[in-house]
This record gives C-alpha cells, structure tokens and sequence, in this order.
C-alpha cells in the first residue's frame, strides 16, 4: 500500500539508475530496483541509445528514476511549486550538455534577424548545387577531406557529410562543432542571396541529426505522459529554436496536448500542457 501524501518527503526517496535495450525495459529494471510499478515512477532520460542499425551502432537507453509523489485525495487541488512555475526536464545525453554562449546583441543587430525560410517549392537544382559546393569549399577550409551531397526536402535543403574517420571531430562534443558548421552556411548563403530569402538549410554528419531529433521527440513524448498522468504542465530546459520547432511538432501530433514557448533570449524553454481547444 502506498503511503499517504503527508508522509511522502521527496528528499529521502531513492533514486536508481537502469538501461535496457529499449525504454520500457529501463523503466522495468528501474521499476524492479525500487519494487515499484512503472506506473509509479517519475523518469528522466539520461541517454535515449542507439538501435543497432544505426551508423553509431547500438548503444542502451539510460534512464534515472524515483518513486513518483502519490495523488491527493479525490477532490483536493493538487500543490504546485512556490514559484508557480512548471518542472523542468533536462534532455537527453548526447545532444547538448550546458548552456551555449547567446549571440551578443551587437552581433545580431549589424547582420539583421533572419527573413523567413525560401517556399521549399521556390528552390532550384542550381540552388541545391551552390549549397553544396559551399559546404564543400567550407569543408576544405577547415581541413577536412570528405563526401558532401546535397539534396531538396519538404522543408529546405539536407547537406550530409561523411568525412570517416573524421566524423567526430567534424561533429564536436554534443553536436557543437556541427552546429556552428551549419551556422556558417546559412551565413555565407544569406551574403550569397541577399535580396531573397534563402532556404533553409540543415547538415548531417555520420546521422549525428537524425539521432538527436529522434531523442527530443522521445523526451517530447515522455514529457506529455507525465502531463497525461498528473494533470500538471512540466517544460524542458533551455532549448534553441530549431531544437524547440521539434518538440512542438511533437506534441503537436497529439490530441488533447498543447505548447507554449516562455523565457527571453536564443535559448527558451517550451512548456508542454493540457490543450484548451483540442478533444482527447
């Protein structure tokens, strides 16, 4: 039998960390460890792993777990935070570990703000084939020999790199290196075009992309089983706008879920709750 809310002190619950091949088998060993359900638990994802099909090859889900706090008596209102603010949840491992340095105000006020992306209908194979030579001569630059292809998509324009062996340095830790990469070619292509809105551009390296958004749609799925469960809104931690754009495409795809973006600057957290407007 469960204990009572009075006796629940957060403080002196246990916390235990579990892997698996999958997450629900994390959530199993974290749930056995702890002789509780899976049901009974508060999870946050320390790793979301690699299946073994993937470029990196297999690496298990990592998780961290602790009893979750018993729901009040039916009819009580349920205790929020002194600051009223929603709970946050740090993001996987793997895709970005501590804060990024936000452009300084000078630097964003002599370039502009970004116009919105080109209409994807809008972009040629010519305009395909000046990325791509970009990127290549961006790539040569830096000293790395590799293979870049360049391809249209529904949203833009896709660059991946392969640079063998290279790939990790050309990735950097948790995607740093890359992302700056990807900074420098929507930079040069602005200077290229810049009386029209240019496409909007996203660079791979060895999948390291398709891994990291399919860990923020796993943490955007987690956190709205947490809202499901406990009726309260929670957030993520400080996220970059194209980080955030896949967390709202997410819970978008799910009934009854909305998400609201708070906080100033580059990095804002999204907060995901209950919707107002939609059916469950």
């Amino acid at each position: 039998m469960q204990p009572s809310s009075a006796q629940f002190d957060p403080a002196n619950e246990p916390t235990v960390d579990a892997e698996g091949p999958t997450f629900g088998e994390a959530v199993r060993d974290a749930a056995d460890q702890l002789g509780l359900e899976p049901d009974d638990l508060v999870i946050e994802i320390l790793d979301p792993g690699r299946s073994a099909d993937s470029s990196g090859g297999f690496r298990a889900v990592k998780i961290r777990a602790r009893r979750r706090p018993p729901e009040p008596a039916r009819g009580a209102r349920p205790t929020r935070p002194a600051t009223d603010e929603p709970r946050r949840y740090q993001r996987p491992e793997g895709t970005r570990s501590g804060p990024r340095r936000e452009p300084r105000r000078s630097d964003s006020a002599s370039y502009g703000p970004p116009p919105p992306p080109m209409d994807p209908a809008k972009i040629t194979p010519e305009i395909v084939a000046m990325v791509r030579e970009m990127s290549e001569g961006l790539l040569d630059g830096m000293g790395f020999p590799g293979k870049v292809d360049a391809e249209k998509t529904q949203h833009g324009i896709r660059i991946a790199i392969d640079a063998a062996e290279r790939d990790q340095f050309l990735i950097g830790k948790d995607g740093e290196t890359l992302s700056a990469f990807q900074h420098l070619v929507g930079r040069m292509i602005r200077a290229k075009m810049p009386e029209e809105s240019p496409p909007r551009v996203e660079v791979d390296v060895a999948g390291f992309r398709d891994r990291q958004i399919e860990g923020l749609r796993e943490l955007a799925r987690t956190l709205m089983e947490e809202v499901r469960r406990t009726g309260e809104e929670v957030s993520t931690e400080p996220l970059p706008a194209s980080e955030r754009r896949i967390v709202h495409l997410e819970v978008a795809e799910a009934p009854g879920m909305e998400t609201v973006t708070i906080g100033d600057g580059y990095f804002k957290r999204v907060v995901i709750r209950k919707g107002t407007g939609k059916p469950e």
